[in-house]
């Protein structure tokens, strides 16, 4: 049986770094100038939010069935009928992958995700 992917919910949101569990790689506000900036290593999977993907690895599209699509047609194909990026992502069946998932405060439900697994 296939075991989907390991899920972690961080207690804040808002200016919390993100490593890699792997190889320690900060994948989202490594640059002072811009904190936006992804810095995806190896085992970076996704990266997503709410609205959209910011990055999506060759290893997730081929565990995801997403070869070929654009971030328009993934959000149009799937991301309805999964409950979201969320939902989406939580059908990842990699090997040892993580989701690290961080939602905004209340009355917001906004979320950031960002997966890893290791490589082969």
């Amino acid at each position: 049986m296939t075991q989907a992917i390991q899920r972690t919910e961080l207690k804040t949101f808002y200016y919390t770094p993100v490593h890699c569990p792997f190889c320690g790689t900060r994948v989202m506000g490594a640059d002072p100038v811009d904190e936006t900036l992804i810095t995806a290593c190896p085992h970076t999977l996704f990266i997503a939010h709410d609205m959209a993907f910011e990055y999506r690895s060759e290893r997730l599209n081929q565990n995801l069935g997403l070869n070929g699509l654009s971030d328009k047609e993934v959000e149009e194909r799937w991301l309805g009928e999964a409950g979201g990026i969320d939902g989406f992502t939580n059908r990842v069946t990699l090997a040892d992958a993580i989701k690290v998932a961080a939602y905004a405060p209340a009355p917001s439900a906004y979320g950031s995700y960002y997966g890893f697994a290791p490589v082969a």
